[in-house]
């Protein structure tokens, strides 16, 4: 029973954590109907950055978020500059930024532990703040996390709510599904896809560097299955929810995304050793789709 008690409360953790990249996913696949996967570079790019900035510069916890979010915005913009200026296509843009991405990280950590370490452990800081969950020789509670977690996501929910509503965040929104109005307005559509993608990735690198805090490390792999894991909030979340009225798209992606952490560490319960974890979530993924596709097709027939 304690197990399962703890494996919950990580699997909240690591939800709320998670929930942030998810809403930066829900903007770059739901909003512009961009296939994205810098996400799988921009995490761990955000991780690395933030942790330069908490272990090399000192800064407070709450500043490296910042420069971890401004590392991931610079990610997400090389794949729009690609796509938008060379006419390379969304998946490829993706990929190639993606790809360049891990050797800049593990350049980054390389410079960081002076190792080549691919593992860089908050104990390097004596007698500073480590991170917004550890202290010195302290380490917050779990209730203190999730509620640091929670302010961290909410916060940056009403601000996307509050952008969406204004010009740019409905101009924004049209790109996806109607980029022929947008062109009639006079507007440039490549910028419109540039700053789409660099707020979307952005939100990730905010995420890694969060993760990175709230695991007290940093880990050059820890962006991996990142695009996945992602995308199956966003696709569960907004299935699950989206039919409820009074919720709006980004409160079902962040419910959606603690939903999926929690799946993935009840997957650690089945597979302790961790052999088929990857298989487990890539099952789980493909429920996820198979389950957003036939609610979509009860939703037409109850229409028709």
């Amino acid at each position: 029973m304690n197990l399962f008690l703890s494996t919950t409360i990580y699997g909240i953790e690591l939800g709320l954590c998670y929930a942030i990249a998810a809403l930066g996913m829900h903007i770059a696949y739901s909003i512009l109907d961009f296939p994205d996967l810098t996400a799988d570079g921009s995490f761990p790019l955000g991780g690395v950055v933030g942790t330069i900035a908490l272990r090399v510069f000192g800064m407070h916890p709450v500043l490296s978020l910042a420069f971890g979010m401004l590392s991931g915005m610079a990610a997400g913009l090389c794949t729009g500059f690609l796509h938008v200026k060379f006419n390379v296509t969304k998946l490829l843009s993706g990929i190639i930024v993606m790809t360049a991405l891990l050797s800049m990280t593990l350049a980054l950590t390389k410079a960081l532990t002076g190792t080549g370490f691919t593992v860089a452990n908050f104990s390097y800081i004596a007698n500073k703040v480590n991170g917004m969950f550890n202290t010195g020789n302290h380490v917050c509670g779990a209730s203190v996390k999730i509620a640091v977690l929670l302010a961290a996501v909410l916060v940056v929910k009403f601000l996307l709510d509050g952008f969406f509503a204004t010009k740019a965040g409905l101009v924004l929104k049209a790109v996806g599904c109607n980029e022929s109005l947008i062109t009639s307005l006079g507007l440039d559509i490549g910028k419109c896809k540039m700053f789409g993608l660099s707020l979307a990735n952005g939100l990730v690198g905010l995420s890694g560097c969060l993760y990175a805090q709230l695991t007290a490390n940093y880990d050059n792999s820890c962006g991996s299955g990142k695009v996945v894991l992602t995308l199956a909030s966003v696709i569960m979340g907004l299935s699950l929810f989206s039919g409820i009225r009074f919720l709006k798209p980004t409160t079902c992606v962040i419910f959606g995304g603690v939903l999926y952490s929690l799946c993935l560490n009840y997957f650690t319960l089945i597979d302790s050793n961790g052999i088929y974890l990857k298989l487990l979530n890539a099952v789980g993924f493909v429920l996820i789709l198979l389950f957003n596709n036939y609610f979509k097709k009860r939703i037409r027939s109850l229409g028709a």
